[in-house]
């Protein structure tokens, strides 16, 4: 009889366990460490830095730009070609934005002349009201600024994809609310995002103050000297 009850005791206590390991959230089965002269990559719904091992091996979720199709302030179609091979720093706005925006782009403005030498440098500003701004508006807003540079593009298209990029890759805060004049305002980030050249996500930084700017200069040359260490050994494991 002992015998019996003590079968039926491990019995449940696997399957107890069993079903407690299922509920874990998997987010909190893995632990990574930071890694000198490596920038993170993100993963999650928290966005949860992440380094690799020294296999290199990346995982599946992490944050990467999905196959996107927008339009240009020049009317051009603009997709996952424009962003091969280039770092590029992600903005989202809206050209009738009171708020932020226009700080974050003053920003961005007097950050610009300190990568004007960097050709594979890219900046990308998303309208997060694009049903409103059109290409004709991303114009007259690049020409209320004055921004002139060839690097500098602004990008309308489908609010499904670019709600989805900023609310699932990003993790930017957008939502709709009902603003004055019936028009909609936004609640959005004041970040500006760091993509590496394969268009995984790499850094965040604070764009309304100028501190973080200048973290996002040390760090867009770390990412760089990476990248330059990472084909060094690549070409001598081809050709040793």
């Amino acid at each position: 009889m002992i015998k019996v009850l003590y079968s039926i005791f491990i019995i449940f206590l696997f399957v107890f366990c069993d079903e407690q390991k299922e509920k874990f959230n998997p987010e909190l089965t893995y632990s990574s460490s930071p890694k000198a002269g490596i920038l993170p990559y993100f993963k999650g719904a928290v966005m949860d830095p992440f380094w690799p091992e020294a296999d290199g091996k990346l995982p599946e979720d992490l944050k990467r730009i999905p196959e996107i199709s927008l339009v240009s302030h020049e009317n051009k179609e603009f997709n996952n070609r424009d962003l091969r091979d280039k770092y590029t720093l992600v903005v989202f706005f809206y050209a009738k934005c009171k708020g932020i925006c226009p700080m974050i782009t003053r920003n961005m403005m007097n950050f610009v002349p300190k990568i004007a030498d960097q050709k594979d440098v890219q900046i990308v500003s998303i309208s997060i009201n694009p049903e409103i701004d059109n290409v004709e508006i991303l114009k007259k807003f690049r020409n209320q600024y004055k921004i002139t540079q060839n690097n500098w593009t602004f990008l309308t298209g489908s609010q499904k994809t670019i709600y989805n990029l900023a609310r699932n890759e990003f993790g930017a805060d957008v939502k709709v609310i009902q603003g004055k004049d019936d028009l909609n305002d936004f609640v959005h980030t004041e970040n500006v995002f760091l993509l590496d050249r394969k268009q995984y996500l790499r850094g965040i930084y604070r764009a309304k103050g100028y501190g973080d700017l200048e973290r996002l200069k040390i760090e867009l040359e770390t990412l760089k000297q990476e990248d330059r260490k990472s084909a060094a050994v690549s070409f001598h494991r081809n050709f040793p």
